[in-house]
């Protein structure tokens, strides 16, 4: 398990601290993002280009994990991000705001528990609107 959760906390530091250069250590060469993020290749890079854009739209972001479940290889994780939108983000006009919104995601592992293999993500940005 403290494997597999490195992995998870790997993945979403990124968010906080802007710094993707770890990412490539536990996203395997042809991991997808399912969905893209909306101008991005579903490719490492295009998830990279947007956590930027991403931490680029709202000042004083921050990403929580809420909770992980792990059964074998499948990894589910719900995620509270919260910051004050000040660009347009997925569409969705600023309002200068501080914003609390959620989110679920799912990753699957490779068997050694060493590399995401896919995500699948899910934001309610209902919050935003």
């Amino acid at each position: 398990m403290d494997k597999t959760y490195n992995i998870i906390k790997t993945f979403y530091q990124s968010f906080n601290t802007g710094n993707t250069d770890n990412l490539h250590l536990i996203l395997s060469n042809d991991w997808v993002n399912h969905p893209n993020d909306p101008g991005q290749s579903a490719n490492i890079d295009g998830f990279k280009a947007g956590i930027n854009e991403f931490r680029d739209a709202f000042d004083s972001f921050e990403l929580k994990i809420i909770k992980v479940i792990v059964d074998n290889n499948d990894v589910a994780v719900h995620i509270q991000m919260s910051g004050i939108q000040v660009k347009e983000f997925a569409g969705i006009s600023p309002k200068n705001e501080f914003v609390v919104f959620y989110g679920f995601d799912r990753h699957l592992l490779n068997d050694s528990h060493t590399k995401i293999l896919k995500t699948w993500h899910f934001e309610d940005f209902s919050n935003l609107l």
